[in-house]
């Protein structure tokens, strides 16, 4: 399973001891406040079963979302939702449908539900960008009775690139039950637009968590927004007390700090302006470039001689993320890089210039 779909995770077994752009952890740009909050957590949140913390704590994230508390399911990280979904809408011989590459927890959930995963290349020459070879195939496969389910990501993981909205409307007309996981884009206009969606399309399924755009991986909060028929599906899948009481204890003060303005979502946008000066710093190298045009927290770097980067990088004290096993880019030596603070930057930067150097 890990060797044939791309599982990325646990590339080394010391990575404390490297500096890392391994994982497409958001910067949490108000760290005291979380600080804070860990300070008042109650030995109640640990001593009880947190079943009214996850119905408060469900009803803030509907008020923050403009839904109604019918249509969230809330899970351990979009993980696990996404681990339950195929084993709801597919049954074994039927076929789930993605594009490649894509973030290999799609593929991995729907193997491991007896499903065949079905999966369109986007085109390399055309930066992974949607082009109309691209969209003809999908919707090719996509109108096959075989297949139940559908996954994409928007932006995708690891390209970074945005799905054109006229291609989701078009895929959420299919009928089929479609997932857009918007995990790499939490901000809360965005999520209301494509989540707004459900009230006249029941077969669509919309995921998101507080780990990229929050910086808060280490919280394994997500959540599904959806009709409530497919909503509780999911909910009559979970385990009862999925989520821990200290972790909705800081969700619950989060929330609360959105709503009431405490919070502002501007402090997110650091890391897009950090990309940027990334990005134009890597324009500079000879033998290094970007793959793609990320709108995301992270960047797609392609060698253009044989240069094996995650490894070069590694020698050099820093962790990126390996794809050489990924469908859709084997053995092409691409790494995927998290945008990280000025300082941690520009050692990468360095090190990048190094390995550029060397082989011009």
């Amino acid at each position: 399973m890990k060797n044939n779909i791309g599982n990325y995770t646990h590339q080394v077994s010391n990575p404390e001891k490297f500096l890392r752009f391994d994982l497409t952890e958001g910067d949490c740009w108000f760290k005291e406040k979380i600080a804070h909050w860990f300070q008042k957590i109650d030995i109640s949140t640990v001593i009880h079963y947190p079943d009214e913390k996850i119905i408060h704590t469900k009803q803030l994230l509907a008020r923050w979302l403009h839904m109604r508390e019918e249509n969230i399911s809330i899970g351990q990280g979009s993980d696990e939702l996404i681990e339950i979904i195929p084993q709801i809408f597919i049954k074994p011989k039927e076929r789930a449908l993605t594009v490649s590459p894509s973030f290999f927890r799609f593929s991995e959930s729907s193997v491991r539900s007896g499903a065949e995963i079905i999966t369109i290349p986007l085109d390399r020459k055309n930066s992974y960008e949607w082009n109309n070879t691209t969209i003809k195939r999908f919707f090719r496969e996509a109108k096959d009775k075989q297949v139940k389910l559908i996954w994409l990501a928007s932006p995708n993981n690891p390209t970074g690139i945005d799905i054109p909205q006229h291609i989701l409307l078009d895929v959420i007309k299919l009928g089929k039950i479609i997932v857009i996981d918007k995990v790499l884009n939490g901000f809360t206009k965005e999520i209301q637009e494509i989540s707004h969606l459900v009230w006249e399309n029941p077969n669509l399924i919309v995921l998101s968590s507080f780990s990229k755009t929050f910086g808060l991986p280490g919280l394994r909060l997500g959540f599904a927004i959806g009709a409530p028929s497919i909503i509780k599906q999911i909910e009559d899948k979970k385990l009862p007390f999925n989520i821990a009481g200290p972790t909705l204890f800081i969700v619950e003060k989060l929330l609360q700090a959105l709503l009431s303005g405490e919070v502002n979502m501007k402090g997110g946008l650091r890391l897009f302006q950090e990309r940027i000066f990334l990005e134009a710093e890597i324009h500079k190298l000879k033998n290094i470039q970007l793959a793609t045009q990320s709108r995301t927290n992270f960047i797609l770097l392609k060698p253009t001689q044989k240069i094996n980067l995650f490894k070069e990088l590694l020698e050099k004290g820093i962790l990126v993320t390996n794809l050489n096993k990924l469908v859709g880019i084997k053995n092409k030596n691409f790494v995927r890089v998290t945008v990280r603070n000025r300082k941690e930057n520009f050692i990468l930067l360095q090190a990048l210039k190094e390995i550029d150097n060397h082989f011009h």
